[in-house]
């Protein structure tokens, strides 16, 4: 029958109410993960713009264009090993978290210091005078994991329409 799903009872007068509050709960969460994928997509469109000034600017040292005074201060750089540990390790956790929140049902919140960590490496490295070599590494990390949240979107959104499928749609 048309508007039937053999997870659910069909839509009459006597379970209106309950379809209605269930709809609704369906409708909240598909608003939810629609308004997280545009942001994603935002701070994916900001990472490829601070990525392309990173790439024109990869053999800038930042560390060499401070005065003596102020190189003293700040101290040597950090090695690119170092960095480059640090990166990969951000990276996994960040994988792993995204793969425990799309494995449950838990939301965590996060706003943009994501950005902030996917591109404050390209300083980092710029500051030690080796972003021209580790470019690759943090553009395609960055890449890379905003690609792993966009298909966990996808993926989320696959499995309401899949267990709610007669409710995906308007009553």
């Amino acid at each position: 029958m048309i508007g039937q799903s053999k997870a659910h009872a069909p839509f009459d007068g006597r379970n209106c109410c309950a379809q209605q509050g269930q709809w609704l709960k369906v409708k909240q969460l598909v608003d939810l993960l629609q308004v997280e994928s545009r942001r994603h997509l935002w701070e994916f469109l900001f990472f490829l713009l601070v990525s392309m000034a990173a790439l024109a600017l990869r053999d800038l040292n930042l560390h060499e264009s401070f005065s003596a005074g102020a190189r003293q201060l700040l101290g040597c750089p950090l090695p690119a090993e170092l960095l480059s540990i640090t990166l990969a390790a951000y990276g996994f956790s960040t994988l792993t978290l995204l793969l425990t929140r799309r494995g449950g049902e838990t939301r965590v919140v996060k706003r943009w210091f994501h950005f902030s960590f996917r591109t404050v490496f390209y300083l980092f490295y710029s500051f030690s005078g080796v972003l021209a070599a580790h470019y690759l590494f943090v553009f395609g990390l960055g890449l890379f994991l905003y690609v792993c949240e966009q298909l966990g979107g996808w993926l989320a959104l696959g499995r309401i329409e899949a267990e709610n499928g007669d409710l995906v749609e308007e009553p």
